[in-house]
C-alpha cells in the first residue's frame, strides 16, 4: 500500500495518503537529507541529486503529481518519490524493494515520519504478487512541531484480479484496509480502506481511491493515476499537477 494513513499526511496532502512499508534501513548509503537536498522547491520540475536518475512521473487526479528516482549509491530497489500539489512540493518519501515505506519528509511544516519498528509482519510486495494477498503490521514515529508520536499500522492488501491500463502501462488493481492504533493503549486512531494500483514492472504502488475515517468523520478521495510518463515522453519530469486542480485545497 502507498504512505501510512495519518492525520498529518491527510493535512499535508489535502486527503492524499498512501503507502506502507517497513524494512531494513538504508545501510550506509545516501541519507534522506542528502538525497532530497538538491530537490528544487518549484512545482515545475524536479532534479534528482547527482548519481540519481528519475525514471517515472505520474500525473494523478486531485491535482497531484509525483516523480520517482533511484540512486547508484543506494541499495538495490531503494526508491524516492517527490509528491507535488498545485502550490509546490508536499513531501519526499523513501521505499525499499518490497515497497515498504521507510521515511517521509513534509515540506509544509518540516515534520518527518519514519519506520520505528518493523513489527511482527513486514509488508511484502513479493508476497502480494505471488499469493494475491499481503498482511502487514508495523510502527512509525513522527517528529514534528508538536513533538513525537508513535503509531501502529496493521492491515491487508489484496489483488482483485482486475487490471487497468494507463498510458499503455498495465496496472494491477488492489483493495486494502488499514487500522492505525496507539501502540501503547491499542486505541484506534483512524482507519482507511479503498483501492490502489501496482505497477509490477517497477515494484511500485500508485494512489487510487480511499475512504479515511477518524472520530466519526469520513473523507472520500480519488487520486487515481491519469498519466504515467517515462524518460523521453514530452512532459516527463514536469511536476506541475495537470488534473482537477482547483477542485481540492492543497
Amino acid at each position: 500500500m502507498h504512505i501510512p494513513y495519518t492525520s498529518h499526511t491527510y493535512a499535508a496532502c489535502g486527503a492524499v495518503t498512501r503507502g506502507l512499508g517497513l524494512a531494513g534501513v538504508m545501510a550506509g548509503a545516501l541519507t534522506f537529507a542528502a538525497a532530497m537536498a538538491p530537490l528544487p522547491l518549484s512545482a515545475q520540475s524536479a532534479t534528482p541529486p547527482p548519481g540519481c536518475e528519475a525514471f517515472l512521473t505520474i500525473q494523478y487526479k486531485g491535482c497531484l503529481a509525483s516523480i520517482y528516482w533511484r540512486c547508484s549509491a543506494a541499495p538495490d530497489g531503494i526508491t524516492w518519490e517527490a509528491t507535488y500539489g498545485e502550490d509546490g512540493p508536499i513531501s519526499v518519501s523513501t521505499y525499499n524493494d518490497e515497497f515498504q515505506w521507510l521515511d517521509t519528509f513534509f515540506f509544509f511544516d518540516g515534520s518527518r515520519q519514519r519506520i520505528a519498528d518493523e513489527g511482527p509482519k513486514p509488508a511484502s510486495l513479493s508476497e502480494l504478487l505471488e499469493t494475491g494477498e499481503n498482511v502487514y503490521d508495523f510502527t512509525t514515529a513522527e517528529v514534528g512541531p508538536d513533538g513525537m508520536e508513535r503509531t501502529q499500522y496493521a492491515g491487508i492488501d489484496r489483488l482483485t484480479g482486475d487490471t487497468k491500463t494507463v498510458s499503455g502501462e498495465e496496472l494491477l488493481i488492489t483493495e486494502f484496509a488499514t487500522v492505525a492504533r496507539d501502540p501503547e493503549t491499542g486505541e484506534i486512531r483512524h482507519t482507511t480502506e479503498g483501492n490502489q494500483y501496482v505497477l509490477a514492472e517497477e515494484r511500485l504502488f500508485l494512489l487510487g481511491t480511499d475512504s479515511w475515517s477518524e472520530n466519526g468523520v469520513t473523507e472520500e478521495s480519488d487520486y487515481s493515476p491519469v498519466e504515467i510518463l517515462r524518460p523521453g515522453d514530452k512532459t516527463f519530469g514536469k511536476t506541475k499537477p495537470r488534473y482537477e486542480c482547483g477542485a481540492v485545497d492543497l
